[in-house]
């Protein structure tokens, strides 16, 4: 169906979010192939920052495939409160009654997904220039064993490779960047194009499924 042309974001309840709940690897990689939006926004549970997230947030598979394919880093960091207090919740729950355009650092420290905020923005680190962490979510990553090589990075100028990157891509866009095809023909030595495509974090390309957290 998807090589004869079926739209993998026009059903009601997305057929990525499904593939990702169901923890298939290889269903995932061929919608993503075939143009699936990997910064869908789901209707149930509203949040700041694209949902396919919340599914792969225990593991790192699933999260650098995301990110991979485009996923919109910035919107986790986009913390309006900053530096200042944030509300808590009274149930410290995660429904449907209680999310309402929900920040990713008010998901992150809850009480039993804190204990991977630092392997999961570490790896996002990856993905993004320079960026600011809210108060909230810097108290909890405080605690976490990454915590020093976080801080580093943060508070540390980013590569110009690193920069150059994120720059071709951001031109790119991300049609182009899932699209073999594309890739093929684009002027560049073969090296600079995996290194544009993230392929030393492609762990499902290189059949490393040890990444669940």
């Amino acid at each position: 169906l998807l090589n004869a042309g079926a739209l993998p974001n026009q059903d009601p309840i997305n057929c990525l979010q499904i593939a990702l709940r169901m923890g298939n690897y290889e269903l995932m990689n061929l919608l993503l192939r075939h143009g699936a939006n990997v910064n869908y926004f789901c209707r149930v549970n509203t949040t700041h920052f694209p949902s396919a997230l919340q599914y792969a947030l225990k593991d790192e598979v699933m999260l650098r495939m995301l990110m991979n394919y485009g996923y919109d880093v910035h919107r986790c960091f986009d913390c309006p409160r900053g530096n200042s207090s944030h509300s808590q919740y009274v149930t410290d729950g995660w429904t449907s009654t209680v999310i309402k355009d929900t920040m990713f650092c008010e998901v992150i420290t809850l009480s039993w997904l804190k204990h991977l905020s630092g392997k999961v923005v570490r790896v996002m680190l990856d993905y993004v220039d320079h960026v600011n962490i809210c108060w909230k979510l810097e108290a909890v990553l405080k605690e976490q064993e990454l915590w020093p090589d976080i801080n580093s990075i943060l508070t540390n100028p980013r590569s110009l490779k690193h920069l150059c990157r994120l720059k071709i891509r951001e031109c790119m866009g991300r049609l182009r960047l899932r699209c073999p095809v594309f890739m093929t023909f684009l002027p560049l030595p073969n090296c600079l194009k995996d290194y544009v495509l993230y392929k030393e974090y492609d762990l499902y390309g290189q059949d490393n499924f040890i990444g669940t957290y």
